[in-house]
């Protein structure tokens, strides 16, 4: 067994795709057999979640309207195209480079901004003026390496507006957090579905009576992928509470096809080393690569809210792509976890020589057979 839990000993996909009939075939299959495992569809899916770019969690305890303010204008003022650009292209090298069919992302988030904030104003309207969208960041990104992927699912969990007050002045910050699932054009997207848990928290702005929802869910489709029928799930399971977080996770194996080779990828912020029962809940149906395959470490989260820190800060493992159903994983690996994922801001064609994590977060990249 390699270190990077790969059965065969290496770690990409086209390398698996030699190999694993040949593993058949010395199993004592007969050579019709290994040819069509050779020939088999093996879909490999990665998940990443993208990170807003900032960490929210000051907001849930700021005391005063006025801190409130400051902390959102402060993300207003963060808000860096350049930035987000740079580490969706890192996210881009990441898919290309495990030759990835199916990707599920977490927080593929859309901000929108208002100048000067309309906030309590009677009759106030949304923000509309979009300052980043990380999810067409990336498929910018994926383009411009020419790989045509379609959006299979995408769904909006939360979409909150928010006041601030910048170093311009005042703004409200409309956030949009989306999962969402991209398929390699080619693959047949038979259902989609699109859905919010119906459990969630929130928080209240100070000196105020408004409650933020913050609310979480699950893009999912129906494939088929060279004859190959299987269900894709991307979720994104709640970080501030252990029992919202299993209450969600219930509801989503509630919903999940039976009798159907299911994956299911994501941000569980749940696993076997940190805060485990929702990702033990999961896994008494899905079985998990990393443990079938013995992988070797596998921590996923987390790197500092600035993205800035020169070594990783990782140390739990939070990500996970889980299968269930007539699917055998192949090959299990992580991205965005080394330091030569790190990415460049290049503005106007220059190097702004600031070195950041594509993510706050490293992905998970699994292969799959039919078994």
């Amino acid at each position: 067994m390699s270190p990077n839990g790969t059965e065969s000993g290496g770690s990409r996909r086209a390398f698996l795709r030699g190999l694993a009939g040949v593993g058949i075939g010395v199993a004592g299959t007969s050579g019709a057999t290994a040819v069509t495992a050779r020939n088999s569809p093996r879909p490999t899916v990665l998940t990443q979640n993208l990170y807003f770019g900032f960490d929210l969690s000051p907001l849930l305890v700021a005391d005063s309207l006025r801190g409130f303010r400051r902390i959102v204008g402060g993300f207003v003022d963060d808000l860096d195209p350049a930035v987000y650009r740079a580490r969706a292209e890192g996210i881009a090298a990441s898919v290309a480079a495990a030759d990835a069919d199916v990707v599920a992302l977490q927080e593929a988030t859309l901000f929108r901004v208002q100048r000067p904030s309309d906030y309590a104003t009677r009759g106030g309207g949304a923000a509309t003026e979009v300052a980043v969208d990380l999810l067409a960041e990336v498929e910018t990104a994926l383009d411009r390496r020419g790989l045509d992927f379609d959006r299979a699912a995408v769904t909006t969990t939360s979409d909150a507006e928010l006041p601030g007050t910048t170093a311009d002045g005042t703004a409200d910050l409309r956030i949009t957090d989306r999962n969402a699932l991209l398929v390699r054009s080619g693959i047949d997207v038979e259902r989609r579905v699109r859905r919010r848990f119906d459990t969630s928290v929130g928080f209240q702005i100070p000196e105020t009576d408004q409650t933020v929802a913050l609310r979480r869910g699950y893009a999912r489709a129906d494939l088929s992928m060279d004859g190959l029928a299987f269900t894709a799930v991307s979720t994104h399971l709640e970080s501030v509470s252990s029992f919202m977080r299993y209450l969600q996770a219930s509801e989503l194996l509630d919903a999940l096809p039976r009798g159907r080779r299911v994956i299911l990828a994501g941000d569980l912020n749940s696993g076997p080393n940190t805060d485990s029962a929702a990702y033990d809940l999961l896994t008494e149906s899905f079985t998990d690569p990393f443990v079938r395959l013995r992988y070797r470490g596998g921590r996923t989260c987390c790197q500092s809210a600035t993205l800035r820190n020169d070594r990783s800060n990782l140390d739990r493992r939070i990500d996970a792509v889980l299968r269930r159903g007539r699917l055998r994983a192949t090959a299990v690996d992580r991205v965005n976890h080394r330091r030569a994922d790190r990415v460049t801001v290049q503005r106007d064609g220059e190097d702004d020589s600031i070195s950041l994590w594509p993510s706050d977060h490293a992905g998970v990249v699994a292969t799959f057979r039919d078994r």
